[in-house]
């Protein structure tokens, strides 16, 4: 018979029920109010303003692809119906205007692999990286590039999937980036199974499940099992990027703090390493620890006979206020990046965390459900714009650079 072990069972079921409760209940209710696809969209006078763009060139392209059956999106207003056009009409928008996308610019050379790391917790790693890959496919700027962006969750705790597509992210799946990795899927399996869509058209995910930390701690005999004859960290890069890579411009990979299997895969695999720097002492001294052991990390892939194809680690703050210390430990991270620290910093906002008790990220919160004050969402949303932009215009000088 089977012991409870003071209440470990019955806490877990209760725990178990509640996740799902939560969720359901979230779901529910932006079916019920219709928020369950992106909320922005666009009138033709505010297109007409992005780049590359004019009044006169989007009606032009309205008229002539409505005339071939594009059907935009519109809204009731009063006795008419005026233009609410989505992320993908403007996408389509530029397409008929021949603007040519990000993945025509950079011909040839595949997705960009973009990892979030510090062996530190709690520094914003997954609200960084889920802010990017929604925040460069809608940044106002870059909607000519039509980014399409992948997440690959490769942490147990599964932040990335609920964040993304909190439907994946709770108990155990097994259609999760490490089983894919194992069972040496290829590319029409990954795209059938594994990779789920989030509520912006263009951002997909690969999950996580709590189950890949036993994964992670067995990795090398797992994949000598599964896999044999290939390295243990250029799995991820062989199994998964490299088969469905012609499907994406940017991957972001997120991991746990852990110096693990699956890290270890993940900067085998990366094109940029991003490192976020909270300003608090103690999150700081760890930032510098895991930076002293980073060059140990890329000594012992060569060892594995991996090449790592990095091109740069690029430090920025995360959780930032106006603080005369957190700006005094921002001039010391000034001092240890140099040039390779970001101008812009990832603020400590109410918006940023509140967002997640709608399972959204800030880029993806539809202000009617924010639980917050819609000012700070606003904020919020300005200082991600700004954020992404930043970090976009860093990845086009470092490939520029190569």
């Amino acid at each position: 018979m089977k012991s409870n072990y003071g209440g470990v069972d019955e806490t877990a079921r209760r725990a178990n029920a509640m996740l799902r409760s939560m969720s359901d209940d979230i779901i529910d209710k932006r079916q019920e109010f219709g928020l369950d696809q992106f909320y922005q969209t666009f009138t033709r006078n505010a297109v007409a303003n992005l780049p590359k763009l004019s009044r006169r060139a989007v009606e032009q392209a309205i008229e002539e692809m409505e005339s071939k059956g594009h059907v935009f999106g519109k809204k009731d207003a009063g006795n008419a119906k005026h233009y609410a056009l989505t992320v993908q009409d403007v996408v389509d928008i530029y397409a008929h205007r021949k603007v040519p996308k990000y993945r025509d610019i950079h011909k040839g050379e595949g997705p960009f692999v973009i990892f979030v790391v510090n062996l530190k917790g709690g520094v914003s790693k997954t609200v960084s990286t889920v802010t990017l890959a929604h925040g460069l496919r809608v940044h106002p700027d870059l909607l000519q590039y039509d980014l399409r962006n992948l997440v690959i969750d490769l942490d147990p705790q599964a932040s990335s999937t609920m964040f993304l597509n909190q439907a994946n992210s709770i108990g155990s799946i097994v259609e999760t980036a490490a089983q894919a990795m194992l069972n040496d899927l290829d590319a029409q399996q990954l795209r059938e199974q594994i990779i789920k869509p989030t509520i912006i058209p263009g951002v997909d995910i690969i999950p996580a499940s709590i189950d890949d930390g036993f994964v992670a701690s067995q990795w090398d005999r797992l994949v000598q099992e599964h896999l044999p004859g290939v390295l243990p960290s250029e799995v991820l890069r062989r199994n998964i990027i490299d088969r469905v890579g012609s499907d994406y411009d940017f991957i972001f990979v997120d991991t746990g703090p852990h110096l693990d299997a699956f890290m270890l895969n993940a900067i085998a695999a990366s094109d940029l390493l991003l490192t976020p720097t909270p300003p608090a002492q103690v999150d700081f001294h760890s930032t510098l620890k895991y930076l002293t052991r980073l060059p140990d990390m890329l000594e012992q892939l060569e060892e594995e006979g991996i090449t790592p194809r990095i091109k740069g680690n690029i430090g920025f703050m995360s959780k930032m206020t106006s603080k005369r210390d957190h700006e005094m430990t921002h001039g010391l991270a000034r001092d240890v990046f140099t040039s390779y620290i970001l101008d812009a910093t990832l603020p400590r906002l109410d918006g940023f965390e509140r967002c997640g008790e709608t399972f959204d990220t800030i880029v993806s919160a539809d202000p009617q459900s924010y639980p917050g004050s819609s000012e700070a969402l606003k904020n919020a949303k300005r200082e991600a714009e700004r954020f992404t932009q930043a970090v976009f215009k860093r990845i086009e000088f470092v490939r520029g650079m190569q």
